[in-house]
């Protein structure tokens, strides 16, 4: 792109042709204040106080910098007696509207608006007259606080909504001295649709809208800011926490992280209650033989674990040992864990709560695609022409992806639902499918029988990259869409309509959903969302993917780094000599060969009697959608249950030892989100009491059993880690931080954001569709 160069305040500076001359400013370190304007925000003129003279042959004019394009020979002022005067006014003019209770506003210290006033030394008086008298926290709702006497008009918060939500609750109402800002109808936030997603909070520069959290309690210096990664949900985002006295009081999006840009679900934002609640675990536990709990030490507890373990070990084999995680793990302490199973414990009952659904996701796509995970960055989806959300409440359980595809749609791309419910994302969709549950391999067998039949396929790019299309062909001539239509509950009008608008745009993008996953579904119901992808040409290509969303936090990373009991670290199956001989020689202990059980199979041989020890770690058994008799029976029947959690869950009303573990925040460590991007986490505040992080726990407890198998810290575990990875090989603890590579990682540490396409063979391979 050409460039122009201008002058700022005597000093020439180079832009691209299109930038603003706030853009020109900033490159050449040169301060304008704003107040509308917001980096991550579509430009709009609202506030003027970013005005600079614009000097011109004998006369200038003032120009708003947030939007005004620079060009080529431009002299500007940024500082002369016309700006500093108009700014002056501009200020003056809104405070003049503005309550002046700056002493007890919540915002004081992080007011914009404030800031400004004083920068330019305004009177807050000088023109007195009439004030604005709106209702002040007359919203219903729990996490909002509004008072639209501070508003300044700047309508960030309407771009927010629009732009970076796509709820679009917020708009302008009345004129003139009346104008405000306020939903359609000056309806309540629920019942305007407001999703609660925050923004508009964070966006707020004087605390018109703001969070109800903290409020009168903490002012803003005394927050202690500290960024790291959300793991309540797959998408991995940037999260900033504001912390006090050992508390979250509310949370931001990280403009900084790749995964979100600054975005949150209302879940990141607002679901800490687990953190600040008084049920933390602080202290560990034991319980006598009175059957009553006692606290101990933590080292004390852990002597406890380690010598009852061994003693069933001894007695029982290893077998009779199960280790079961939650999804909001460190891949350091999946990994600990994995390796505290097979290697001290001489057990592969090891899993994670997501395996059983990341287990046929992983082979269903690995043995399609070569990549057992989402094949684009969640960017890609914005990107893409046609979409697919199949099985997926998207909007609800992983918003920020469902935020890409809104805005894809914004930017004309058709939208096909399909879900039994009108999900969040219905509204935004050209077509919602309201197939039967359950229905979804069904549906997709329809897909591939229209475009196959109809030849709506790309056929140079299954000719180039694809093998066994002739099995995927044969197979769809055995399926009538009169049995898919029986299947799914829909018209066969309906699925040759739906299947030909989304083959009619491309790039296409298929999302895979939770709503799926709360029953493992077959790895054919992966091939066959593979196979609609290849015959659209859209796998590898930017706009063009695949996305399975998954159910944890850190489930990918479970997976990547062995924490179920079918592979080990790197996807190495434990049924295979050769990958057993591999960890054997990097552990410098044997891998046990036998098959090792999925967590609802470990609640099955409890029952039988045959696993006589549970650890679970970080999660509660009772929230696994099991029957809560079954739950019960299970753990009375344990010789040993060893809980560890950050708050008292309902099983460490049968726990034989307690250990007080840490949530993600407060943890360091790295994890793998839906992206295959490698992120690093850092603790934004310390545990309470003597409760530590969980790898601690761990590593504390592996020590006790077979200390030449610890690792010294973080660090080494990870880059033990990955000498068993082949797609991280090249990652190193120490180069990781927020902005992680996709794996797989190149020998030089850049990561591949897309799956690559196959240079030299066809490898991606069709296999037969199932209804």
């Amino acid at each position: 792109m050409a460039t122009i160069t201008l002058k700022i305040n005597g000093q020439e500076v180079q832009v691209e042709e299109g930038a603003t001359i706030l853009d020109a400013a900033k490159k050449a370190g040169v301060y304008i204040p704003t107040l509308c304007y917001h980096p991550y925000l579509p430009l709009e003129e609202a506030c003027r106080i970013c005005v600079v003279e614009d000097v011109r042959r004998g006369w200038s004019t003032l120009v708003a910098a947030c939007v005004f394009p620079a060009r080529q020979g431009m002299v500007i002022e940024t500082d002369s007696e016309k700006v500093q005067e108009s700014r002056k006014t501009i200020l003056e003019l809104l405070l003049s509207d503005h309550p002046n209770a700056c002493m007890t506003c919540q915002a004081t210290g992080d007011c914009e608006l404030q800031e400004l006033a004083y920068r330019h030394r305004v009177k807050p008086d000088a023109y007195p007259g009439e004030r604005h008298k709106h209702p002040v926290d007359s919203d219903p709702n729990p996490y909002l606080h509004i008072d639209m006497n501070k508003c300044v008009l700047c309508r960030r918060c309407i771009r927010a909504c629009h732009d970076v939500q796509g709820a679009d609750i917020w708009t302008k109402v009345g004129r003139g001295f009346e104008q405000r800002i306020s939903t359609a109808f000056e309806l309540p936030l629920q019942d305007a649709g407001c999703e609660f997603c925050g923004h508009c909070a964070d966006f707020c520069p004087v605390d018109a809208i703001g969070f109800r959290s903290g409020r009168y309690e903490v002012r803003a210096w005394e927050l202690h800011k500290g960024a790291t990664i959300c793991l309540q949900c797959p998408m991995g985002c940037g999260a900033i926490y504001d912390t006090h006295k050992g508390k979250v009081v509310t949370v931001h999006g990280d403009f900084e992280s790749p995964a979100n840009t600054g975005a949150l679900c209302k879940i990141g934002r607002f679901n800490y209650n687990f953190v600040n609640t008084p049920n933390r675990l602080r202290h560990a536990l034991v319980r006598e033989s009175s059957g009553e709990h006692a606290p101990a030490s933590t080292e004390a507890a852990l002597d406890l674990a380690a010598t009852k373990l061994a003693e069933i070990v001894e007695k029982h084999g290893g077998s009779a040992v199960g280790i079961v995680a939650g999804g909001m793990l460190t891949n350091e302490e999946y990994y600990l864990l994995q390796k505290l199973a097979r290697g001290a414990l001489r057990s592969n009952n090891v899993d994670n709560v997501g395996g059983p659904w990341q287990l046929p996701l992983y082979e269903g796509l690995s043995s399609a695609l070569g990549l057992g995970g989402m094949t684009n960055p969640l960017d890609d989806i914005a990107l893409a022409k046609s979409l697919l959300v199949l099985g997926s409440n998207t909007l609800e359980k992983h918003a920020i992806a469902a935020l890409r595809a809104r805005k894809a749609v914004r930017e004309g791309a058709v939208m096909i639902v399909a879900h039994p419910d009108r999900v969040g994302l219905t509204k935004n969709a050209e077509r919602h499918l309201a197939i039967r549950s359950g229905s979804e391999s069904s549906l997709l067998c329809g897909f591939l029988k229209v475009i196959v039949t109809e030849k709506l396929y790309d056929d140079a790019f299954v000719e180039k990259y694809t093998q066994e299309f002739d099995k995927l062909e044969r197979s769809l001539e055995k399926i009538s869409l009169q049995d898919v239509a029986e299947r799914t509950g829909l018209s066969q009008q309906e699925i040759q309509e739906a299947a030909r608008l989304y083959a009619s745009q491309r790039p296409a993008f298929l999302i895979y959903g939770a709503d799926m996953a709360q029953e493992p579904a077959s790895e054919t119901l992966y091939r066959m969302g593979a196979a609609l992808q290849m015959l659209l040409g859209s796998v590898g290509v930017s706009g063009g993917g695949f996305a399975a969303m998954g159910v944890t936090g850190n489930g990918q990373g479970a997976a990547d780094f062995g924490a179920w009991p079918k592979y080990l670290p790197g996807y190495r199956s434990v049924a295979q000599a050769a990958a057993r001989k591999t960890v054997s020689n990097l552990w410098g202990v044997d891998v046990p060969a036998d098959a090792g059980l999925s967590w609802p199979k470990m609640f099955e041989a409890v029952e039988k009697g045959d696993l006589k020890a549970l650890y679970v770690v970080g999660v509660d058994p009772f929230e696994l959608g099991l029957p809560e008799r079954a739950v019960e029976s299970a753990l009375a029947k344990l010789s040993l249950l060893i809980v560890q959690d950050c708050v008292k869950t309902r099983a460490v009303d049968y726990a034989h030892v307690v250990l007080p573990g840490a949530p993600f925040m407060e943890k360091e460590g790295t994890a793998v989100n839906c992206e295959r991007r490698v992120q690093k986490l850092m603790p934004v505040m310390a545990p309470p009491g003597e409760a530590k992080p969980d790898f601690d726990l761990i590593q504390e407890l592996l020590r006790r059993l077979n200390a030449n198998l610890a690792p010294a810290d973080r660090a080494q575990a990870f880059d033990e880690a990955v000498q068993l990875i082949k797609d991280m090989n090249a990652l190193r603890y120490a180069d990781l931080g927020k902005k992680g590579p996709c794996w797989p990682v190149q020998e030089d540490g850049s990561g591949t954001d897309r799956l690559p396409l196959p240079e030299d063979k066809p490898t991606l391979k069709f296999f037969a569709a199932r209804l």
